[in-house]
């Protein structure tokens, strides 16, 4: 029998695509047995799916096509499985459980990306060019004003690269579609965005942090 709660749990999967089940245990405050417990519910009633961890990690929850109609997410698309992002995304899904259970307001990339295309504007994105966009891993709502951005870097991106990005973070602050940037960052990758920040003048608008 699914709960009402099974199903609050699952939106939060929804929303971030690739879960690791160390996540959800955060976001939900549960201990291993109940976690294990609901994601058996989830998973025979066909709302969830279970992946194995990548190197010995935690097992990654993803919410099928059955499972997005279930929370009224038709807004959002199956997350598919991809070991060239599913670390990323399971440190992102771990930050916004841990923000989010001391009450804090997120939207995923998933959530941004569903409400640019309903708006047809670029709402959250830096906008770079030749038509092309970036999304920020999460966005935090600051009560007042515009939200925060967050990026979680966890390896260096090519320099040029790196400061395009932050030119373009600026725009997107300076028109007030954002009220600054937070790069969370590795230890080894904190100074190379540090320095890109110092290299592109962007100090005003970027604040590095270590994850």
């Amino acid at each position: 029998m699914i709960s009402e709660r099974d199903l609050e749990v699952l939106d939060f999967v929804a929303r971030f695509g690739l879960v690791p089940r160390s996540a959800v245990e955060v976001w939900a405050h549960t201990k291993r047995s109940v976690t294990l417990a609901r994601e058996r519910r989830l998973r025979e009633a066909g709302l969830l799916e279970v992946c194995s961890g990548v190197w010995g990690e935690s097992r990654i929850l993803v919410c099928t096509k059955t499972g997005l109609k279930a929370v009224g997410r038709g807004d959002l698309r199956p997350a598919r499985f991809s070991l060239a992002s599913v670390g990323h995304e399971s440190v992102v899904a771990e930050i916004a459980a841990t923000f989010e259970r001391r009450g804090e307001q997120l939207l995923s990339e998933r959530e941004m990306l569903a409400a640019e295309r309903a708006e047809g504007a670029r709402l959250f994105s830096a906008e770079l060019p030749g038509g092309r966009a970036h999304r920020a891993d999460l966005v935090r709502s600051m009560g007042v004003g515009p939200p925060e951005a967050i990026e979680v870097e966890l390896v260096a991106k090519a320099a040029a690269r790196l400061d395009e990005l932050l030119r373009a973070w600026r725009r997107a602050v300076a028109e007030r579609r954002l009220s600054r940037v937070v790069y969370r960052c590795r230890p080894r990758v904190k100074d190379v965005v540090a320095r890109a920040v110092e290299r592109t003048r962007t100090a005003g608008t970027i604040e590095v942090e270590e994850l």
